[in-house]
């Protein structure tokens, strides 16, 4: 008995003076896919064609995991890094309205001014610096000297000034993340865990925690300030392509489609100095006698290509001045190089060896271009996989196929390395299933409006050779926690349906009385560029006879009075008698070709959130049925003439305003849990930091698995 008082008491005195980080139960490893479906896991896990993940699954545990309400990206990963609801996170959707104006802005993030250095003071402080050390300098001087050296002082200050003025901001763009919480590997590393942290979505800027690294997912933006802004080149004048360009590429006329071809690219907006709107470069393409191929010159660069031919890495250098450059990565893909040219140039990515000041995709800063220095150039926009241009029409199959394979290469490669280090808590995300998914899905499904027999030979299999990836990746987890004897969860934000028709719930409001539109009033479609470039919103809307509109990804408010700028209903009794009238009304639509019930649900926020705020968050979500999704067009406040539309373009595959009981995504566990209950994505947090032995920051919405 004294031998084990003794010990008790040395153990306590242990725990005074020992680190908590000494007492850490394990390593933890979290491996998170975007996108991938609990359905078609399971299948062909069962078929044999996913070994590693049958195998995970016969050691530990393998559950369908419910995602958030609504089942997206930026909300799910959100709840995942918070273990908190989407309510308390105040991230529901990519888009959120604002209520005094109605329109639509991008729901994770606020851009801001941030002085540069003094700000508006910083010519002053520039003329301030030159006088008093040429003062200092002619005190050297005898008296003569001395009244020439203080007249140059005062000629030098006032250029300063002049220079200064002229060539350096008084303020630069700053962003900021309007997800609440704090996330696990914070509440781990502010306990003394040791953390890593790479790819998370809704994660930038770089917020710096001790003893850790992370590098930003998914609200990265290019060089553009876009979620992603492609080029394309062409000398066709006839161009078309097959999609509405609703994700904004830019199309480029290029004058000629022989001998040397002079362009231009349009590079950043000018938040610096103002004019002119944006930086551009020049660039020449020159095509070959041959015309089998081209070379292209900008930046003092040189790249020859065939057609079909990706280009390495190549570099693009903006000048806003002498003094101040922005510099970009990216890579051209030539289409073809006649009868016609038809260049493709991906994103604009920052080039992560030099980020401009304040630009922190990394924690600590310096991590990004180490990380470029140790493995090699590498993405730094957040939408890392270009879905862009083949949704578009701007490019095949194979031109998708190469870019998503030479993405998940280099993530892959750091993502090894990773798995060697010491930190106690490694977490890393890869999107590529939901990509693959999102544009591949048309050739899994034979009901699909955009199903090709073809294509389908060569590429039905594109889902599952994208699941193969992710297990061989899980394979390599696994390996690694094996000989560290680590915890290993691998886990996706939500699954997959087959988007075979958009559902105009505008239209629907304005059909059944709920929406009143102006006459005479030209409306245009929107697309993503208008967030951007202050495009026109709601132009045709009679707000004064309005009671509801539809915004977001299956989102719907009450114009209601003194919340909405024009708001017509009043709150409390009528607010509430509308939505229960809309939720008994939407789930009656029906799709007159095949009778079937677009609408599966329409829930009310406080039937999914605990706390939220009333002004932000939507009214009601509207989740659909397998085969159906909100339309681009009322994502953003269209209004199209058409109730229910064919989707016959290559985006084919989603899951936003899908019923999350449809599209559940997976989680695996390399140790076995007794709960019967579905895991929901809120439980990874407390489980992560039981098994750290950090005690959570807040009441979460998720429980520790066990």
């Amino acid at each position: 008995m004294r031998l084990i008082r003794i010990l008790t008491i040395l153990a306590v005195l242990l725990s005074l003076v020992l680190p908590s980080s000494a007492f850490a139960k394990e390593k933890v490893i979290v491996l998170g896919f975007d996108g991938v479906d609990a359905r078609y896991t399971e299948l062909w896990m069962n078929e044999g064609k996913l070994p590693n993940l049958a195998r995970l699954r016969t050691q530990g545990t393998f559950r369908p995991l419910r995602p958030t309400i609504p089942a997206q990206t930026p909300v799910s990963w959100s709840t995942f890094s918070t273990g908190i609801d989407p309510g308390r996170t105040g991230i529901f959707d990519f888009l959120r309205r604002d209520p005094k104006t109605y329109l639509p802005v991008f729901a994770a993030f606020d851009e801001t001014k941030e002085p540069f250095l003094l700000g508006d003071k910083n010519p002053i402080a520039a003329a301030a610096i030159v006088l008093v050390f040429l003062a200092l300098i002619a005190l050297l001087f005898r008296r003569t000297a001395r009244y020439v050296v203080l007249a140059l002082a005062v000629i030098a200050g006032v250029g300063a000034f002049l220079a200064t003025k002229q060539y350096i901001p008084v303020s630069r763009p700053g962003v900021i993340n309007r997800r609440q919480g704090i996330p696990f590997w914070e509440a781990a590393a502010n306990a003394g865990r040791t953390a890593r942290v790479v790819h998370v979505p809704v994660t930038f800027p770089a917020n710096e925690f001790p003893a850790g690294e992370m590098l930003s997912g998914l609200g990265v933006p290019d060089m553009s300030g876009r979620v992603g802004k492609p080029f394309f080149f062409t000398s066709e004048l006839d161009f078309h392509r097959s999609g509405a360009n609703e994700f904004s590429i830019e199309v480029v006329q290029l004058e000629d489609n022989k001998g040397r071809i002079n362009a231009k690219i349009q590079g950043p907006p000018n938040k610096l100095f103002g004019t002119p709107p944006y930086i551009s470069i020049p660039m020449a393409i020159t095509v070959a006698n041959d015309r089998n191929s081209i070379t292209i010159e900008e930046s003092g660069q040189t790249v020859t290509l065939r057609p079909g031919e990706w280009s390495g890495w190549t570099e693009f250098v903006f000048p806003f001045n002498p003094l101040i450059k922005l510099h970009g990565i990216s890579r051209f893909h030539l289409i073809s190089s006649q009868p016609e040219v038809r260049l493709y140039l991906s994103p604009i990515n920052f080039d992560p060896r030099n980020l401009p000041p304040g630009f922190n995709i990394s924690s600590p800063p310096k991590w990004a271009p180490q990380l470029a220095h140790d493995y090699g150039l590498y993405k730094t926009l957040g939408w890392q996989i270009d879905t862009w241009a083949i949704s578009e029409g701007f490019a095949d199959e194979q031109m998708f196929w190469d870019d998503m394979t030479f993405t998940v290469a280099q993530d892959r490669k750091m993502f090894d390395a990773f798995l060697t280090g010491d930190q106690e808590l490694m977490v890393q995300c890869f999107e590529f299933p939901d990509r693959v998914g999102h544009v591949f899905w048309r050739l899994m499904d034979l009901k699909h409006p955009a199903y090709n027999a073809a294509l389908a030979a060569k590429w039905g299999d594109a889902l599952l050779r994208s699941y193969q990836l992710m297990d061989a990746i899980v394979g390599d987890a696994m390996a690694a926690a094996d000989k560290n004897h680590a915890a290993l969860i691998v886990l996706s934000d939500h699954g997959f349906a087959s988007f075979r028709k958009s559902v105009n719930y505008n239209t629907w409001l304005v059909m059944n009385g709920y929406m009143t539109l102006k006459t005479g009033v030209q409306v245009k479609d929107r697309n993503v560029e208008m967030l951007f470039d202050s495009g026109q919103f709601w132009e045709n809307v009679d707000w004064s006879h309005t009671r509801a509109y539809a915004m977001g990804l299956g989102e719907m408010y009450i114009n209601t009075k003194g919340r909405e700028a024009q708001g017509i209903v009043n709150p409390g009794a009528e607010v509430d008698a509308l939505k229960a009238e809309l939720k008994a009304r939407l789930v009656t639509m029906t799709d007159p070709e095949t009778m079937e019930k677009p609408v599966r649900r329409v829930l009310a926020r406080e039937e999914v959130y605990r706390q939220f705020d009333p002004n932000m968050i939507p009214d009601l979500f509207v989740t659909n049925n397998d085969g159906y999704r909100v339309s681009w067009q009322t994502s953003l406040g269209g209004i199209p003439k058409a109730l229910i539309e064919p989707n016959k373009q290559p985006w084919s595959g989603d899951h936003c305003s899908v019923d999350p009981e449809i599209v559940k995504g997976i989680f695996f566990y390399n140790r076995k849990i007794a709960t019967d209950r579905a895991p929901y994505i809120a439980d990874i947090y407390p489980t992560v930091l039981g098994l750290l032995d950090v005690k959570a920051p807040y009441e979460l919405d998720g429980v520790e698995l066990k």
